[in-house]
């Protein structure tokens, strides 16, 4: 049964080869949403789930259609041969852009989720959080290569404003804390290698959390809450605050790394006392970074 359909496939004409009607190259030309798991990158205190991503080459003019199933067989093999999950996206786009002869370039972006294995502050109750991990990675034939490496993390955000009101209402002429409108946030970290990925999942999970006033936790006795509470109250931010901290943290981290070229953060404040979110965002290049640093 097999052999029939073998010499079936054999004998039909392959289309994809065919001159198109309207003689123009197209520059993305793949997959989107193919979903598959990442748990073969579980380790003692970080656990993956799944992923989903899309997968693209360009195409010359000349020909009719690319190749689907060998973009589908690159991602499914790079699953197990990639050696980390900071390289999943990389050794993709790799291996989609050798399966296409006709192809120069190919495009890879996913999107996964991760689980953090942690202990509440007091207590030392197992706790787990939830985080996503971004990559995106283009190839060309010619050797240029660019990889990025992202998360997405979730805490806590306490606004400096409103503490300052309760100061004054309070009439509190020390550096007590003071209560203030806080809420849920999330921070997004992204950087941008020239080549190589040589940055870690935990770095940048480490970075973007203690960006924010404080961590979430998803079991926690009063011991903890007291703690949590405290310790946010203690370290209000504004969304711009946990921006500037996410870059300033990443680069410092990566200062000896030559291959880093842009950082890109994204801090949203779900606003407990408004109807909206807060945000700050953008991406800057390495050099700005370290020239506004070296100034302060």
């Amino acid at each position: 049964m097999q052999d029939e359909w073998k010499a079936v496939a054999k004998v039909s004409k392959d289309v994809q080869y065919e001159m198109p009607e309207s003689r123009l190259s197209i520059n993305d030309v793949g997959i989107n949403g193919f979903r598959f798991p990442i748990s073969n990158f579980s380790s003692d205190h970080i656990k993956y789930g799944g992923a989903i991503a899309r997968a693209t080459v360009d195409i010359p003019q000349k020909m009719r259609g690319a190749n689907m199933s060998r973009t589908a067989i690159g991602i499914t093999e790079s699953i197990s041969e990639a050696k980390r999950i900071e390289d999943l996206a990389s050794t993709m786009a790799r291996k989609v852009l050798a399966a296409h002869e006709y192809s120069v370039s190919s495009r890879v972006s996913l999107r996964g989720e991760g689980f953090l294995y942690a202990e509440s502050p007091v207590s030392s109750l197992d706790s787990i959080e939830r985080f996503v991990i971004l990559e995106r990675s283009i190839k060309r034939k010619d050797n240029f290569e660019r990889n990025m490496l992202g998360v997405r993390v979730t805490g806590i955000s306490t606004c400096p404003c409103g503490a300052e009101l309760m100061k004054a209402k309070l009439e509190s002429h020390t550096d007590a804390i003071t209560p203030t409108h806080m809420q849920r946030a999330k921070l997004s970290l992204f950087v941008d290698f020239n080549g190589e990925v040589l940055a870690s999942v935990e770095d940048l999970i480490d970075v973007a959390s203690r960006s924010m006033s404080g961590s979430v936790y998803s079991t926690l006795k009063r011991a903890d809450e007291a703690f949590v509470i405290y310790n946010s109250l203690a370290n209000t931010k504004f969304v711009e605050d946990m921006y500037r901290s996410a870059l300033s943290a990443i680069y410092l981290k990566l200062s000896g790394v030559r291959t880093a070229r842009a950082i890109y953060a994204r801090a949203e404040s779900y606003e407990s006392i408004h109807g909206y979110n807060a945000i700050a965002s953008g991406w800057l290049d390495w050099e700005s970074i370290s020239k506004a640093i070296n100034q302060a």
